[in-house]
């Protein structure tokens, strides 16, 4: 019989800002930190590896963001939700997507890894540790040029005391909720660390800032794996 008792969690760290792959653990240990499906190719594959000596059970749950609540998004099931991984082998994971009608902007969902060990005959250990990555599925449409840098395409505006971001293209933008103003480098925070196509973001700054006389907003951008890239200097424009 496999047990899970108790986990660990191996969401985004902060050192890798968005990679749950930034830490090393024993368990079910996915090759890259996002899992990338395209419509064209009706879906997608990660590899997954035991890193533990024993076998273990892999057993994966898709979930969808609560941005989309109102919103229809593309199908994605993976092909074999639980799977028997002997220790140090590797499991290659097949997701298919699918939608009524073409999309047009990228999706995002999100995929949970979990392993489930098995435990020893006769033993009396009772809790089984395993580490859960709780992964980015990035859901790309059919004929969409892909871009390095979505997140120029941010416009970033102030309107009295309010710092608000929107999304225009049809790119999923991700970033560290971390912001500055400039000049006056007062500090912002958004609630999320991605921003969908078409969305728009109202960024949380003391009460007592005043936002009057900046041009511009200082992020950290991440590309679509997770990974901390260069900073931007955004214009802000004043409403």
């Amino acid at each position: 019989m496999f047990y899970l008792r108790a986990l660990f969690s191996a969401g985004m760290v902060a050192a890798a800002l968005f990679s749950s792959t930034a830490l090393s653990a024993v368990g079910m240990q996915p090759e890259t930190s996002l899992v990338l499906l395209n419509m064209a190719e009706g879906g997608g594959s990660i590899n997954v590896t035991n890193n533990d000596h024993q076998a273990s059970l892999l057993h994966i749950t898709l979930y969808d963001l609560p941005d989309y609540k109102d919103n229809v998004v593309p199908q994605v099931i993976v092909t074999q939700p639980i799977s028997r991984v002997d220790g140090g082998a590797m499991q290659r994971v097949r997701f298919v997507v699918s939608s009524a009608e073409p999309i047009k902007v990228e999706h995002f969902k999100r995929v949970i890894f979990e392993g489930i060990q098995q435990r020893t005959p006769g033993s009396s250990q009772k809790v089984a540790f395993t580490v859960r990555h709780d992964l980015p599925v990035l859901i790309r449409p059919e004929g969409l040029p892909e871009v390095k840098d979505p997140w120029t395409r941010l416009t970033w505006s102030v309107k009295g005391k309010e710092l608000t971001v929107t999304n225009p293209s049809p790119y999923v933008v991700r970033l560290s909720p971390q912001l500055q103003l400039l000049p006056s480098k007062t500090a912002a925070t958004l609630a999320k660390t991605y921003i969908l196509p078409g969305q728009t973001l109202t960024a949380k700054v003391a009460s007592s800032a005043s936002l009057a006389g900046n041009t511009q907003i200082k992020l950290m951008p991440a590309s679509r794996y997770g990974f901390q890239v260069d900073d931007y200097f955004a214009p802000l424009v004043s409403l």
